[in-house]
């Protein structure tokens, strides 16, 4: 459970580090097997953990370089604020702090939607450019193409949409659509 609440706390921080446009990332944990596992020196044995990896690597090839190194709490101020700051009652917080509670679990909601179709859609481009960096040919397009794909993140090879309930939104293409039925939408 605490590894659990140590992805997801690296995963928020992840997609906060891609939303500020961060090219190069050194990331600071306290947890040496979580560091241990994002730099592929230890496997997880549990099939739940061991999803958190594959996430993290994912989210990090969105990145121009990076590395993780274990930092002992009691060495991090910052971190130490924030746990503290985590655990408090959320009406005592200041005005100039913004946060986000998560509902649910990352993995399970990466899990939550299979993939269907592969017709081409308005996915396609913004995968390509997160991917590769490509841009369209039209200079306006071009210009708008890296400001719209700050948004998302891809995960696993599939898009996903930053949210402000759910840590990551699936993009779905048309035909995966009529596949999903959500609430009543």
């Amino acid at each position: 459970m605490n590894n659990e609440a140590e992805y997801e706390a690296l995963i928020a921080g992840l997609g906060l580090a891609r939303a500020m446009r961060a090219k190069n990332l050194k990331v600071c944990e306290d947890s040496r097997l979580v560091v241990a596992q994002v730099n592929g020196e230890f496997e997880a044995k549990d099939d739940t953990i061991a999803k958190y990896p594959r996430v993290v690597k994912g989210i990090l090839t969105q990145f121009d370089e990076w590395y993780a190194e274990h930092v002992p709490r009691e060495e991090n101020t910052m971190v130490d604020a924030l746990s503290k700051f985590a655990s408090s009652e959320i009406k005592n917080y200041p005005r100039s702090i913004y946060f986000q509670v998560l509902k649910t679990h990352t993995i399970l909601v990466i899990d939550l939607i299979a993939p269907v179709g592969v017709a081409r859609c308005w996915i396609d481009s913004i995968k390509t450019h997160l991917e590769t960096g490509w841009l369209p040919n039209d200079a306006q397009a071009a210009c708008k193409l890296p400001v719209r794909a700050l948004r998302y993140s891809l995960i696993e090879g599939l898009l996903y949409k930053r949210s402000f309930f759910i840590l990551y939104l699936k993009c779905l293409r048309p035909l995966e659509v009529k596949e999903v039925h959500c609430g009543s939408h």
